[in-house]
């Protein structure tokens, strides 16, 4: 049975109406560490969702709409969930990864990297993912697991009117051609995405030159435009990226 954060992120992620239940979920996202000594009233104070909207998800969430269940329930399969990923963890090392990787830089270049992408992503409040279906469905497992260390991710809603981007948001582009990051930038600056910190991952080359840049950080990935073969690129990339953040900040601080 899927622990409760992954059924909240299967309706978040596939949400269609900025709602009640959209806004529980992205509540309990945000705040996700706190839900420990986390209160019903507080979230219906802070949120000015209805309690009969809350119960009714709740209950579809699988618990009883009695608070102190789904409590139990959230905090248990918390730990449960943090079992699941030191169990996972033991023993990888990213260096391994990173050799076995198909990549145009060093492996020293790649650690170098994804250190320095970890350690923007521990700095910023929140993180974003902006990108296609497919690649979003990618992205899944890194953005379960850094909730769980207790980040903000969340993926990039086009109907949420209360959504502003500011310098403490982290903005992840995932896109081969590089179209889709250029193409948001242009049709949504009412959002200030030149306020967040923004990292494009492509195969496009041409944004790898000053002349073209549109991000702050650039991963760029071998192949060209060939969408199974970046699929499997973005694979590898979020499961370093979750297992190096792991390592350099959670367990140091766990």
């Amino acid at each position: 049975m899927d622990v409760l954060l992954a059924r909240i992120l299967k309706y978040l992620n596939g949400a269609l109406f900025y709602d009640d239940s959209y806004k529980f979920c992205t509540y309990l996202v945000d705040h996700y560490l706190e839900m420990e000594t986390m209160t019903k009233e507080r979230i219906l104070r802070e949120t000015g969702i209805s309690e009969e909207n809350m119960d009714d998800f709740v209950s579809r969430l699988g618990c009883s709409f009695q608070w102190e269940d789904f409590h139990k329930t959230f905090m248990e399969h918390h730990y449960t969930r943090l079992d699941q990923i030191r169990g996972r963890m033991l023993g990888l090392k990213t260096s391994d990864m990173v050799k076995a990787m198909e990549k145009d830089i060093s492996d020293q270049e790649m650690l170098d990297c994804l250190s320095m992408l970890c350690e923007q992503m521990e700095k910023h409040r929140r993180i974003v993912l902006v990108g296609a279906l497919y690649p979003m469905s990618i992205a899944v497992e890194f953005q379960t697991d850094l909730i769980t260390f207790g980040k903000n991710v969340v993926q990039f809603h086009n109907y949420d009117p209360t959504l502003t981007f500011t310098e403490e948001d982290m903005l992840i582009f995932i896109s081969a051609t590089g179209r889709a990051m250029k193409g948001f930038l242009n049709f949504r600056g009412d959002l200030s995405p030149e306020r967040a910190t923004s990292l494009l991952i492509t195969q496009n080359p041409v944004y790898m030159r000053p002349e073209h840049k549109i991000s702050d950080y650039i991963l760029r990935l071998p192949g060209r435009y060939d969408g199974v073969n970046f699929n499997y690129q973005l694979m590898q990339i979020f499961d370093l990226l979750r297992i190096q953040y792991y390592q350099q900040y959670y367990l140091g601080n766990a």
